[in-house]
């Protein structure tokens, strides 16, 4: 099977999708993508995939009624063909339309999952996953780990395989369907990897049209300066070397940090402002006085600081 490429040239089907891996290859290891080679290269892949998905619509290569075993070896790689659009929509240069970009992208990478689902070379996938409802945690770190480890071995696979000599049907079948898996396991990873930055990119888009203003860093109480010693002779020596800087020892630090922690929790466990006689003890704030009292008693001062103490 011919297809026409331009007016003057002409590549087989096959051929067409050995330029469009080597394109891809070149995409992912440029290094200037802001280069206008780069502009060619992207353009001239989206053009190859392009031609390749109308001649593989028109000779109705895949069904949804059939099997994986059903399907020819050389038409198999053609599967590939809606990942590699993905991939290449979501490397392309113009950065000012990046999110439309990324929704296309998208896109092809569900196309492509779901027609290796109908062949069972996929399992279901969540496609609205993203680093804010589905973060890394020890819990599926694991899982993560093993699937980064399943693609390096398909990886490797696929490269010992490409090199052998005798390479026949079998082998060449064995390769499709490697690359097909590892190109589902890279298309989960890149709609996850999208799904997380389209809410930035909509979040600038906003910014710049000013519908929202941006956001403003919390203010920070600035911390007054003090000396920190380990006792009571260095407290003197330091405070008369510096008499206009507060000078504490580590056990007051920690007394007074302490107390800073008990305030803000009972603080936060109170359940809001009463308007009240600031002088007058109540049952509340004598429990708490008692509290502070017994904790004192049962905690010396340095009770937590025993480092190289005999």
């Amino acid at each position: 099977m011919c297809t026409q490429i331009g007016d003057l040239s002409e590549e087989t089907l096959p051929q067409l999708f050995s330029t469009a891996r080597k394109n891809l290859l070149n995409i992912e290891n440029h290094d200037a993508r802001t280069s206008d080679g780069y502009r060619v290269l992207i353009d001239t892949t989206i053009e190859t995939l392009e031609r390749i998905s109308l001649v593989v619509g028109s000779l109705h290569l895949f069904s949804e009624n059939e099997e994986m075993d059903e399907v020819s070896t050389e038409s198999i790689k053609f599967l590939l063909t809606s990942a590699f659009q993905g991939f290449t929509h979501q490397h392309h240069y113009d950065y000012q339309k990046r999110r439309s970009y990324l929704l296309i992208a998208r896109e092809y990478y569900k196309d492509f999952h779901h027609i290796c689902e109908v062949y069972k070379l996929a399992k279901p996938f969540e496609m609205n996953l993203d680093r804010m409802n589905n973060p890394v945690t020890q819990n599926n770190r694991a899982e993560k780990i093993q699937k980064a480890k399943q693609k390096k071995e398909l990886e490797e696979k696929i490269a010992v395989l490409e090199k052998r000599d005798d390479i026949d049907e079998e082998v060449q079948r064995d390769i499709y369907i490697s690359m097909v898996r590892l190109w589902v396991m890279r298309c989960e990873n890149e709609v996850y990897n999208i799904n997380s930055e389209l809410p930035i990119l909509e979040h600038m888009e906003k910014m710049r049209n000013g519908e929202v203003a941006p956001l403003k860093p919390p203010k920070v109480k600035a911390m007054k300066p003090f000396i920190l010693v380990k006792s009571e002779q260095q407290k003197r020596v330091f405070g008369a070397g510096y008499p206009s800087l507060p000078t504490m020892t580590l056990d007051e630090y920690y007394d007074k940090e302490l107390k800073r922690i008990v305030d803000e929790q009972n603080n936060a466990e109170k359940p809001g402002p009463e308007l009240e006689d600031p002088d007058e003890e109540t049952e509340e704030s004598l429990a708490k006085a008692r509290a502070w009292d017994e904790y004192r008693d049962t905690h010396k001062r340095g009770w937590g600081n025993r480092h190289n103490r005999s």
